[in-house]
């Protein structure tokens, strides 16, 4: 797979969305999908995808500091740092937190079978791609199998929460909801720069994806995606200013029965 023109990969990405958990819409699409995960003391969960470690810090604060483990993993190692700086609270001891580097387009060989109770994901698992070195197309190859390799990292009573943007995001749309906030944190300027960072890299993200090269699909396309891989139970509903489709999956039917559809 190429990837020097990935810019997933590149540092500047990771900082220009360094900030964007302090946006509205962001802050409502981090409470939704939390609210899915229901973390349980002792438990061990996967951030997939975890950037600068927003969902982290979230889904620590809703455990009472109680997991046993989270893990984040990210392909930028620019995000390494910026995820290990993330201050939790309660406190969280270091063995108990670590990140990953991987790049989840070529599956999840890193973790083994059956290690995690939950797995979070935000705005990720739609960049998992493959190109097919005999036609030189863009397949979905790699997207269906990080599902199933979600799937086989999770406990038979374990569940994945993911958030995905909606076809054709519009990405001005989010900007401009976030920009009341920008103007409530410290440093309104480098805010906008990195919103300007987020917008470009928006327009080179829709513009991959109509090549087939990522993937923005409805919800219930998502949903039959996440069946196809073995979870019999999939909820879904929009959040981030009606941009993203937060999914719930679960391995087992009646954990289903725990999670009210919105």
């Amino acid at each position: 797979m190429d990837t020097t023109d990935n810019h997933w990969l590149k540092p500047n990405t990771a900082k220009a969305f360094k900030d964007q958990h302090k946006a509205i819409p962001y802050q409502e699409l981090m409470e939704d999908t939390i609210a899915w995960c229901r973390p349980r003391p002792g438990e061990r969960w996967l951030d997939l995808g975890c950037g600068a470690g927003q969902l982290t810090r979230a889904l620590w604060a809703a455990s009472g500091g109680q997991l046993a483990e989270i893990v984040g993993s990210d392909c930028n190692p620019g995000n390494e740092d910026l995820y290990l700086r993330q201050k939790l609270d309660p406190a969280c001891p270091a063995e108990r937190r670590r990140f990953v580097l991987c790049n989840f387009s070529d599956g999840l060989k890193v973790f083994p079978d059956g290690h995690f109770d939950g797995v979070v994901s935000g705005l990720a698992i739609t960049y998992a791609e493959h190109k097919d070195p005999k036609t030189g197309k863009y397949t979905d190859q790699a997207y269906n199998n990080l599902l199933r390799e979600i799937r086989r990292v999770l406990k038979p009573d374990g569940r994945a929460v993911v958030s995905v943007n909606v076809p054709d995001p519009n990405f001005v749309s989010i900007m401009t909801k976030s920009l009341g906030s920008a103007f409530r944190i410290r440093s309104a300027g480098k805010a906008f720069l990195n919103g300007i960072r987020m917008l470009y890299t928006g327009r080179w993200l829709r513009k991959e994806a109509r090549s087939g090269r990522f993937h923005y699909y409805p919800a219930t396309e998502v949903a039959r995606r996440l069946e196809q891989a073995g979870f019999p139970a999939v909820r879904h509903r929009l959040s981030y200013a009606d941009q993203a489709i937060v999914l719930r999956a679960d391995r087992e039917p009646a954990n289903s029965s725990t999670v009210q559809a919105a």
